[in-house]
């Protein structure tokens, strides 16, 4: 009889019988910012994320309607957005730049560099419709930018995925034990 399957692994006989620099790597890499031993980046990201992916559908309304909420419902969106991409950027760069572990992951650096052009971006599209109004500034720029954000946050997403089901971040590292040998992965 065979215990449960968890996708590559077969019950805990699998993990007891993996080489010990497979098993290591199943350690969790400690991140910095958190609250009591809960990570902080990871309870903020869904906030701007739900936020500028929102842009982009209520701009895609607003191109099939013409209807000014829709304009101005973007605008709002995007300016929280824009405020709460600040507070997880925040977390993220103190887990990034707070352990030298995170920064040895290439995901870690390809998640940080697109979430920073992502959150540049959306900025200057919040900066586009202040100044040209929202509807004004929704077509065809306001559409086209945060096309591109959208695009960018599946990247990173993706990246930052990566981070955590690859590469353990923010998982609790086992008691007592040193995740600054784990480095080098990408």
């Amino acid at each position: 009889m065979t215990g449960p399957s968890f996708g590559t692994y077969s019950g805990l006989s699998t993990l007891l019988d993996m080489p010990p620099d497979r098993a290591n790597r199943l350690l969790g890499v400690a991140t910095t910012a958190k609250i009591g031993r809960h990570p902080i980046h990871p309870m903020l990201i869904p906030f701007p994320i739900a936020l500028l992916v929102s842009v982009f559908l209520s701009d895609l309304v607003f191109w099939s309607t013409r209807n000014a909420f829709w304009a101005e419902a973007s605008f709002w969106l995007l300016g929280f957005g824009v405020l709460m991409s600040a507070a997880a950027a925040l977390a993220g760069f103190a887990d990034f730049l707070g352990n030298p572990v995170v920064r040895s992951f290439g995901a870690a650096w390809h998640h940080m560099v697109g979430n920073v052009i992502a959150v540049v971006l959306a900025l200057a599209n919040f900066g586009l419709r202040l100044s040209a109004g929202a509807v004004e500034g929704t077509l065809p720029w306001g559409l086209a930018i945060s096309t591109l954000v959208v695009l960018l946050l599946v990247y990173t997403g993706w990246k930052g995925g990566t981070l955590v089901y690859e590469h353990r971040v923010g998982v609790h590292p086992e008691e007592g034990e040193d995740t600054s040998s784990r480095a080098g992965r990408a």
